[in-house]
């Protein structure tokens, strides 16, 4: 999240209309408004004025009270008490008079008693209530040497400002400044016109220069190199007060004994990019800049902890003739640190490969800090505009002598510049809708991107550097229509669904339909399950648990490690559902979610492929706790007869079977099923294995489903069948069978016999245990068996029966019990 003031931002940009209306426009752009913090406009404080402290002391009576003498106009000098404790002489200040409606409200309090003996109440920041959060808040409001005695101190009050508090999307880090983000706002013409408020100083350059020597090795790792040296500066001087301003309104801290460190965190929140500063006259001889490959010495930080660099060979080092210096973006050695007493500055601007300090990172815990600027994807070409406008600063307010600006480009290859073909077409293809060219091309040139080559339907376009985020064709057209704008999306569009490695094209027919979810969404409701919608980024270490065999897809920029990859089932989100709720005392639990997983796949573009699922879970007791129904478990049972429910809704000509699964470590593997579904698998169910029951603390067993909806065809086909009057005959067999061979296995042989007096076949019993062969058990099957033209002698039975036996015997080498049961 950044805090940007109505004012700096106005300095950015041209607009006529309230911070509300700004506030929703930034919101229509993606950005998300966490808050506004208004602060009462118009504000004019009555006989407040524009004074000098030309006397100081301490005050006898009370040691905590200074005495001073303050100018004001025309040599009018005020006595004033003051218990404010970092003053100085010829310090210019605000002064309300005895006038002042501030003086009357303050002397009537008894901590400022002091006042009854004063001519006028010397103004700190707690006076106005500016700061509230702020340790500086009793601090002095010093302005600028340029105002004169006696004049109003309103126009030097920036306490009319709003503050935006606003959440900048993680792929986007060149929005997290003012120069980023106000060029993103200006893409709206009709309101805004952005402009780079810079100052320039004309300054004779002096010839001062320093030899910076560099090491062929590090050409992959550091690519440019910019200085500047200015001397004869004044580190003593008042930082101003709009930049002490914004930099507190933005909830950064002033630093008031590094003056240098104040200017390093206004240039990043202005442009996004780091400097550092050296203390010139502490650097002995030439600079290098080199790995660590050779070097033997120790480095010292700033708690003077020796740092061992002898084993980081890929560590890059900037060293003087006697002593390493720094590590680039990351430390300096504290000798070569620029204090109030320095004279003379080095000033360094340089662009390093991200990869590197992301390699560094990892090996190197000491230097691990996730809130280092060089973790995000910096502008690869905005260097020399960072250094000009940071030695143009310093001028302005320290004074000084500058040299000229010396770049060095390392690695002339710095940033390979993208290039992505635009389908015109394809815009339309994905939005469903047209938005006219001369608008796209509007949207994209504002954005910064260029149009390299033009064809009738197709350009080829250029990304800025700062866009890093831009990939593929897509990226582009999501800038399009957020900048186009979401609310001018027609309520009909004409959406293009693509359908893959479902059906062979020839294969398909009318009857085979896509099932609506709203459906069974409706029927999940009816059968007590709630719907949820977690989050798509999961952490890597749980996913790797229950899906050991799939490779995760890590994101770029993550939130945090635990949601660093992209998930690739629906079941972690399910599972804290249930762990959350079972915490928090909840029983008799159902979860289902729909929506999209993702899995790598070379074949596909990006080399990622996306699946919609449709996952559930249950837990806990069947029923509710009801006086005259006892308690029951839910067990697989119940999940596999909610699934059956759903699939036969819509046909039963639609035939769903479960057949047995043993790949998949999330599941038991006994207590499991592949779910094939016309013949096609779509997905699996089971109980939960029991180890991650204990890892995630469940307290019952827990059921799942996962569902490829995708892969889901209905059979739409409706069969209406003449009733029958002749009795329907029920015969039993029981048999051992090995017990490797599954009830589909059996079903699908006799099925495959077409008996057409064979209307329906049950699973009546399963049993393992005394009086079974080893290796086998037995099972108990019903044959329900009905003629459509005449009643069935016993003898017709019993042929039927004998078909069915042999055909077992033939297949499966069953061995029959005693009896056929009648």
């Amino acid at each position: 999240m950044i805090k940007f003031s109505e004012s700096w931002l106005n300095k950015w940009l041209n607009y006529d209309k309230d911070i509300n209306y700004l506030s929703e426009k930034i919101t229509m752009l993606g950005f998300e408004v966490e808050k506004i913090e208004y602060i009462k406009k118009n504000i004019n404080f009555d006989n407040i004025y524009i004074g000098e402290i030309v006397k100081l002391s301490l005050y006898t009576t009370n040691p905590k009270i200074y005495k001073l003498k303050i100018l004001i106009n025309n040599g009018k000098l005020l006595k004033i008490f003051s218990d404010i404790d970092n003053l100085k002489n010829k310090t210019k200040i605000i002064l309300a008079t005895q006038n002042s409606s501030l003086y009357k409200k303050y002397i009537n309090i008894p901590e400022y008693s002091f006042l009854l003996k004063s001519e006028g109440l010397l103004c700190s920041n707690k006076i106005f209530n500016l700061y509230k959060n702020n340790l500086l808040k009793k601090n002095i409001i010093k302005i600028s040497d340029k105002s004169f005695n006696g004049e109003n101190a309103n126009k030097y009050l920036n306490i009319t400002d709003n503050i935006l508090y606003i959440n900048i999307p993680t792929n986007r880090p060149d929005c997290l400044s003012i120069l980023g983000f106000t060029r993103d706002l200006s893409v709206l013409k009709k309101f805004f016109s952005f402009k780079k408020p810079y100052i320039n100083i004309n300054k004779k350059l002096k010839k001062y220069k320093i030899n910076i020597n560099f090491n062929k090795n590090i050409n992959d790792v550091l690519y440019q190199y910019n200085y500047c040296i200015i001397k004869n500066i004044n580190l003593k001087k008042e930082i101003p007060f709009f930049i002490k301003n914004q930099l507190l309104q933005s909830g950064i801290k002033i630093i008031p004994e590094n003056p240098l460190l104040n200017i390093y965190n206004y240039i990043v929140l202005e442009l996004g990019y780091p400097i550092q500063f050296y203390d010139l006259n502490k650097i002995q001889g030439d600079i290098y800049i080199e790995n660590s490959e050779k070097n033997k010495s120790n480095f010292l930080d700033f708690e003077n902890q020796k740092i061992n660099l002898i084993n980081d060979n890929y560590l890059l080092l900037i060293k003087d003739n006697y002593k390493i210096i720094s590590i680039p973006g990351i430390i300096q050695n504290k000798h070569i640190i620029v204090n109030l007493k320095t004279k003379d500055i080095f000033i360094e601007c340089l662009f390093i490969k991200k990869e590197y300090f992301k390699f560094l990172f990892s090996k190197n815990p000491y230097f691990n800090n996730t809130t280092n600027i060089y973790n995000r994807f910096l502008d690869p070409y905005i260097q020399k505009e960072v250094i000009i406008r940071t030695v143009n600063l310093i001028l302005k307010i320290f004074g000084g002598d500058r040299s000229k600006i010396y770049t060095t480009n390392i690695n002339n290859v710095n940033y390979i510049k993208k290039e992505i073909k635009l389908s015109f077409k394809h815009i339309y293809k994905i939005l469903g809708f047209n938005i006219l060219k001369k608008k796209i091309i509007y949207i994209l040139n504002k954005l910064g991107f260029s149009i390299l080559k033009k064809t009738n339907d197709n350009y080829l376009i250029k990304v800025p550097s700062w866009r890093n985020d831009i990939i593929i064709e897509e990226d582009l057209i999501e800038e399009i229509i957020r900048v186009y704008g979401y609310n001018k999306i027609p309520e009909k569009v004409k959406i293009y669904l693509i359908k893959k490695n479902i059906l062979n094209k020839k294969k398909i027919k009318l009857k085979y339909t896509k099932v609506n979810f709203k459906k069974i969404k409706n029927i999940l409701i009816h059968k007590g399950y709630h719907e949820v919608i977690n989050y798509s980024f999961i952490n890597p270490k749980i996913q790797s648990i229950l899906y050991p065999n799939i490779k995760n897809i890590r994101i770029i920029n993550p939130l945090t490690n635990e949601t660093s990859v992209m998930r690739n089932s629906l079941s972690y989100g399910l599972i804290n559902n249930i762990i959350y709720n079972q915490n928090r005392q909840q029983k008799n639990l159902r979860f289902f979610e729909y929506g999209l997983c993702f899995l790598k796949d070379l074949k596909e573009k990006l080399g990622i492929t996306q699946k919609l699922m449709l996952s559930g879970i249950i837990n806990g007791n069947l029923y509710s706790n009801y006086w005259n129904i006892n308690k029951k478990l839910i067990n697989f049972y119940d999940i596999k007869g909610d699934i059956e429910y759903i699939f036969n809704f819509f046909n039963k000509n639609n035939l769903i079977e479960f057949r047995p699964q043993y790949k998949l470590k999330i599941l038991h593997p006994y207590i499991s099923s592949s779910i094939y579904f016309n013949n096609i698998y779509i997905g699996y169910i089971g109980m939960l294995h029991p180890k991650l029951i204990n890892f995630f603390n469940i307290k019952y067993d827990t059921f799942l489903f996962e569902i490829f909806f995708d892969k889901i065809i209905i059979n739409n086909n409706f069969n209406f069948n003449k009733i029958i009057n002749f009795p329907i005959n029920k015969r039993d067999i029981s048999f051992s069978i090995k017990k490797n061979i599954c009830f589909i296995e059996i079903s699908s042989l006799l099925k495959r016999l077409k008996i057409k007096e064979i209307i329906k076949i049950d699973l009546i019993d399963i049993y393992q245990g005394n009086n079974i062969p080893i290796g086998y058990k037995n099972i108990t099957l019903s044959l329900f068996i009905q003629n459509k033209y005449h009643t069935l002698q016993e003898q017709e039975i019993n042929n039927i029966l004998n078909k069915c036996i042999l055909a077992l015997k033939n297949k499966f080498q069953i061995l029959l019990r005693d009896k056929i049961f009648n």
